[in-house]
C-alpha cells in the first residue's frame, strides 16, 4: 500500500507525537514497527489474508440477517460459525507470530507505511564483470539470490519514498508517452500530423532523458527492471474518536509529571520471522493495551 500520511500535532499539544498519524479525515495509531524485509513480507501477505477472511464472515452475517427462511438462516449459520472457527483458529497463530490478534485490526481502517526501502536489479555475471571494473564498486552490492544475483542500487528511507514514487510514476507516464507517440508517427496519414506528432515525441524523449538521468544520479536507477524491498514499515490503525480522547488524555497526564517526553511511548520493533517459521520462532513482543488504544 502506497501512502502519504504525515506525523502531525493533535489535539492539546503543539509537539509532534510519533506514535499518531493523520491521513485522510482519520487518525491513526502506530501499532507496530517492523524492521526486517522477510517479516515486512510476511506480515503484509499474511495481513491481507486475514483482512479478507474477515470480510468473508462478515459477509455471511449480513445475509444472515438478509435471510427469508428459516432453512437459508440456518444454512448460512453453519457456514459463518465453520467461517469464524477457521478464522480464530488463524488467528490464534497470527498473535502468536506478531504479538497481536488481527481481530483486532481488520475491521478498522489500517494501513502500512513503508519507512525503508532498497532498490535491486537483477544482474548476470557478464554485468558483474563490467561492474568491478569500477573503483567505486562494492562486492557487498552483489546479493545472491538463490541461482541468481541483484545489484543493490540505493536504500530509500523516511520522506524521500513517496518523492521516489512520484519519480517514477513520472517516468513511467513518459515511457508510455513515447510508446504511444511512436505509434501515432507511424500511423499519421498527413504530413503535417506526422510533423506535430513528431514534434511532440521529440519533447517527451528530452523531458524523458532528463528525468532518467536525474534518476540515476540520484537514487543509481540505472534500470527499468527494478525489484523494490522493503526493509522497514509501521503497521497504522485507525482510532476511534472516544480512544483517541482516552489516549490523549493519558498522555497529558504522563507529561504534566515529566519534564521532558514530549511523545508517547516508543512502539516496539518486531524481530525476524523467516516466512514459513513456525510460531514458537517467532520473537515478536506483544502490542502493550495502551497501543491498542
Amino acid at each position: 500500500m502506497t501512502t502519504t500520511p504525515t506525523t502531525a500535532p493533535v489535539a492539546s499539544t503543539s509537539a509532534v507525537d510519533t506514535n499518531l498519524l493523520r491521513h485522510e479525515d482519520k487518525v491513526f495509531f502506530k501499532y507496530v514497527t517492523i524492521n526486517n524485509a522477510e517479516t515486512m513480507q510476511r506480515f503484509g501477505n499474511d495481513l491481507r489474508v486475514m483482512t479478507a477472511h474477515a470480510q468473508r464472515v462478515m459477509g455471511i452475517a449480513q445475509r444472515i440477517q438478509a435471510a427469508i427462511t428459516g432453512s437459508e438462516k440456518e444454512a448460512l449459520t453453519r457456514a459463518r460459525d465453520a467461517e469464524l472457527k477457521d478464522f480464530n483458529d488463524k488467528d490464534a497463530l497470527f498473535e502468536k507470530v506478531y504479538g497481536f490478534k488481527a481481530d483486532h485490526v481488520t475491521i478498522r481502517p489500517h494501513l502500512i507505511q513503508n519507512t525503508s526501502i532498497r532498490l535491486l536489479t537483477p544482474v548476470n555475471d557478464e554485468q558483474i564483470a563490467t561492474l568491478r571494473k569500477d573503483p567505486k564498486f562494492k562486492e557487498s552490492d552483489i546479493i545472491a539470490r538463490g541461482n541468481s544475483k541483484v545489484l543493490l542500487l540505493s536504500v530509500i528511507t523516511g520522506g524521500e519514498i513517496p518523492v521516489l514514487e512520484r519519480n517514477i510514476q513520472i517516468v513511467q507516464a513518459q515511457q508510455n508517452a513515447v510508446i504511444q507517440l511512436t505509434a501515432a508517427e507511424q500511423s499519421a496519414k498527413t504530413e503535417d500530423e506526422k510533423k506535430r506528432v513528431k514534434e511532440e515525441l521529440a519533447k517527451v524523449k528530452q523531458t524523458l532523458t532528463t528525468n532518467a538521468e536525474h534518476m540515476g544520479k540520484t537514487y543509481g536507477i540505472v534500470t527499468n527492471n527494478l525489484i523494490v524491498e522493503v526493509l522497514e514499515g509501521v503497521f497504522w490503525v485507525a482510532m476511534s474518536e472516544e480512544e483517541l480522547k482516552n489516549y490523549l488524555q493519558k498522555r497529558d497526564q504522563a507529561k504534566s509529571g515529566a519534564t521532558v517526553a514530549t511523545t508517547a511511548p516508543t512502539p516496539k520493533v518486531a524481530t525476524a520471522v523467516a516466512p514459513g517459521a513456525a510460531p514458537k520462532a517467532a520473537a515478536a513482543p506483544a502490542v502493550s493495551k495502551d497501543k491498542k488504544a
